[in-house]
């Protein structure tokens, strides 16, 4: 998720996007509206309005500075020189921590976004899946992932997943959002790892 204090904002535009960013995480995307947000930060809609056109403007400009953020960390611990499954830890480590304050109906609100954001939402999921796609197949080449796993067969778990996580039913099964985002991620990145041998 989106960490404030590596932008370089005005005052007034840190405070609506960090309250924006609270309100949304706690009661979703849809119910909050921007008279919501410009009463809890105390700034006037004139304010919020200088920074962005609309809601949506604000939302998408959230989750791009968050995505570039992630990417640049899974950038890093890409680059560690340490075994692959460290790896892992960390990646799992900072999807938890990513995670954390999400709420059941902000996850909704992100899955059946409105059509202007869906596309922009896709954008960043294709982008998200070709760099683990790209992560998974450097470490074949490394043989620290299955070499018998196929990247398509990979994608298209991951595009069932896609479907999954828009199932209501199945996500309010879990007490809270990252308790699901967990164990799917725990599913993915565990399965790919080498199967012991016999002598092991």
């Amino acid at each position: 998720m989106l960490d404030l204090s590596k932008l370089n904002l005005p005052e007034k535009q840190r405070l609506i996007v960090d309250t924006a960013l609270d309100l949304f995480q706690q009661f979703g995307i849809k119910r909050i509206p921007v008279e919501e947000i410009c009463k809890t930060a105390g700034v006037s809609k004139m304010t919020f309005y200088k920074y962005f056109k609309n809601k949506n403007e604000l939302v998408r400009f959230m989750w791009e500075k968050g995505f570039e953020q992630s990417l640049e960390k899974f950038d890093e611990i890409q680059a560690l020189d340490i075994p692959f499954e460290k790896k892992l830890q960390l990646i799992l480590k900072m999807k938890e921590e990513s995670t954390a304050k999400i709420s059941h109906q902000f996850a909704l609100d992100y899955f059946y976004a409105s059509p202007d954001l869906k596309d922009f939402f896709e954008k960043l999921s294709r982008e998200s899946i070709s760099r683990f796609l790209s992560f998974i197949k450097n470490a074949q080449e490394k043989g620290e992932v299955r070499s018998d796993l196929r990247p398509e067969f990979l994608l298209a778990v991951i595009n069932i997943i896609k479907i999954m996580v828009k199932d209501e039913a199945l996500i309010n099964s879990y007490s809270n959002y990252q308790d699901f985002v967990m164990e799917v991620n725990n599913f993915i990145f565990y399965g790919v790892l080498p199967r012991p041998t016999s002598e092991e």
